[in-house]
C-alpha cells in the first residue's frame, strides 16, 4: 500500500477484500481540539520562519450538551460506514436500498473509497496526548513537541490522499429560523480576489471596484470583525489571501500587528515555495512576499495554480451561478439533507431545515485542498429543532452525506423539485483529463 494511503490508516482502513476504487471521498469533520493558552504554543497556523503559531486553535461551537467536534465526527463516521457498503457485493445491495429512498437506484452501485480526516477528538486518549492535545486536529502543519519534526495537518493529510471530493462538516451557533437551517461555506477564485488588487493598486478605480463587487454574487461577504463592514471585510480577507496580513478597516493599509502567515506555505504540497525563496524574497517590494497589497505581485507555483482554469471550475461560475463546483457540491449535500429528513419521516417539506445564503470568506479548506470541496454548516444550535436533530438524528445526516457523495460522483436519477437535490454528477473528467495529467494527482510535494 502506498505511503499516501497509510497516512489515515488507523481511522480509515479499507476492508480486507477491497482492491482498487475509482474515486475517493474524504469526510472532514471540523475542529477536534481545544483553544488553549498560550496560542503561540497551542494554536494553529505554525510559521516555520518565526517558529510560532500565528492564530488560536478554533475549537468549534457547543450548546446545551451538543459539541460540534463530537457530533460532526459521529456523523462522518456513520457516513463512512454507509459508503463502505459499496466495497462488497452484499454491502452494495444494502446501499442500493438506501439510494432507492432518494431516486432510481442503479442495479449495482459503483464503489467509493471513504476516509475520515481526523480522529474522534481531544477527549480520546487525553492523558496520552495531554502535552499537545491539538496535534491531530490542526488544519496546518505543526512541529512535534518532542522532536520538532514537522507533522502534516488536516489539509496536508487530505491532499496526500488525492481525493476527488472532500465534504467538510460543521455546525454553527448563529441565529436561525425555528425549523433550523443549513448553509454552504464557499470562497471565490482568483478572478474575484483580483478586484482587491485593482482596488489597492489603482486609486482611480476604487469606486468601480466597489460597485462591481456590490453587484456580484460575492457581495454578502462574511464579517468576522465588527469594525469591518462587508467591503472592508472582503479587502481584509484578500490581504490575508495575498500577503498574509490583515488590512486596517480602511481597506488599504496593512495591519502589521495581525499576520496570519503565507497559508499556501503552511501545508505540504507541490504548490508551496521553497524555504530559500521565502527567505530571500520576504518583505521585498514588487514580489510575492511584499507587505502591502499595492506592491504585491503573484509569482510562484501557488499563484500559477490560482490563475489556472481548474481553480476557476472549483470556485467561480458553475451550476449555482457562482462558487463553482464547490458551491454546487455543498448545495447538493444540503438538499439531500433536507430530503433525508423528509423520506425518513422526521420532517415534511415545510418543516425541513431551510437552506440559507452561503457564508463567503477566505476559508482554508475550500482553497487549499486540491479536490472538489463541499463545505457545509449542517445545523444551527440556536434552533430547538436543529438541536434535537443533532442530539437524536445524526444517522439521518450521515445517510444524506453518504448519498450526496455518491450522487456527486456518479449521479442519481431523482425527481427534482424546489429545495431538493438535482442528482447531477460533477464533471470530474475535465479535471482528470487535463493536459499535463490529472489535476487531483498534482498535489503531492515532490
Amino acid at each position: 500500500m502506498q505511503i499516501a494511503r497509510t497516512i489515515l490508516i488507523l481511522i480509515a482502513l479499507p476492508l480486507a477484500d477491497s482492491t482498487l476504487f475509482a474515486y475517493r471521498v474524504v469526510l472532514d469533520p471540523g475542529h477536534g481540539g481545544r483553544d488553549m493558552i498560550p496560542h503561540t504554543l497551542y494554536g494553529d497556523k505554525f510559521d516555520r520562519r518565526l517558529g510560532v503559531y500565528l492564530d488560536k486553535f478554533r475549537e468549534g461551537a457547543r450548546h446545551k450538551g451538543v459539541w460540534e467536534f463530537e457530533v460532526m465526527h459521529d456523523i462522518a463516521a456513520k457516513a463512512k460506514a454507509i459508503l463502505d457498503l459499496t466495497q462488497t457485493a452484499e454491502g452494495k445491495e444494502k446501499f442500493r436500498k438506501i439510494l432507492a429512498k432518494y431516486g432510481k437506484a442503479p442495479a449495482s452501485p459503483e464503489s467509493i473509497e471513504a476516509f475520515i480526516s481526523r480522529p474522534a477528538g481531544y477527549t480520546e486518549k487525553y492523558f496520552e496526548n495531554k502535552d499537545d492535545v491539538n496535534a491531530p486536529f490542526r488544519l496546518y502543519d505543526y512541529p512535534d513537541q518532542k522532536t520538532g519534526a514537522l507533522q502534516p495537518g488536516t489539509i496536508s493529510r487530505i491532499n496526500a490522499l488525492e481525493p476527488e471530493l472532500v465534504i467538510t462538516l460543521h455546525l454553527t451557533h448563529t441565529e436561525s429560523p425555528s425549523v433550523g437551517a443549513m448553509a454552504t461555506v464557499i470562497t471565490p477564485g482568483y478572478k474575484t480576489y483580483e478586484l482587491a488588487q485593482r482596488y489597492a493598486k489603482n486609486p482611480g478605480s476604487r469606486g468601480k471596484v466597489r460597485d462591481k463587487l456590490a453587484r456580484s454574487a460575492w457581495s454578502r461577504w462574511f464579517v468576522s470583525d465588527d469594525r469591518y463592514k462587508p467591503f472592508p471585510s472582503f479587502m481584509a480577507d484578500a490581504f490575508i489571501y495575498y500577503i498574509g496580513f490583515w488590512c486596517k478597516p480602511d481597506g488599504i493599509s496593512t495591519d502589521y500587528k495581525k499576520f496570519r502567515g503565507y497559508r499556501h506555505n503552511l501545508v505540504q504540497w507541490s504548490y508551496a515555495d521553497s524555504d530559500p525563496i521565502v527567505e530571500s524574497l520576504y518583505g521585498q517590494k514588487g514580489e510575492r512576499y511584499a507587505t502591502t497589497l499595492a506592491a504585491f505581485e503573484p509569482k510562484g507555483p501557488f499563484w500559477e495554480r490560482e490563475k489556472a482554469e481548474p481553480e476557476d471550475w472549483r470556485r467561480e461560475g458553475g451550476v449555482e451561478g457562482f462558487g463553482g463546483d464547490n458551491h454546487y457540491a455543498g448545495m447538493e449535500v444540503l438538499r439531500f439533507t433536507r430530503k433525508a429528513f423528509v423520506v425518513n419521516g422526521f420532517d415534511s417539506p415545510s418543516t425541513a431545515p431551510k437552506i440559507l445564503k452561503p457564508y463567503i470568506s477566505t476559508w482554508a479548506v475550500p482553497t487549499y485542498v486540491n479536490a472538489v470541496a463541499a463545505f457545509v454548516e449542517l445545523a444551527h444550535t440556536t434552533s430547538k429543532r436543529d438541536h434535537l436533530r443533532m442530539a437524536k438524528y445524526r444517522h439521518v445526516y450521515a445517510e444524506a452525506v453518504a448519498v450526496s457523495a455518491y450522487s456527486l460522483i456518479y449521479g442519481l436519477d431523482v425527481k427534482t423539485t424546489s429545495g431538493f437535490p438535482k442528482g447531477e454528477a460533477i464533471d470530474l473528467g475535465r479535471y482528470q483529463n487535463l493536459a499535463g495529467g490529472n489535476y487531483f494527482k498534482r498535489v503531492k510535494k515532490s
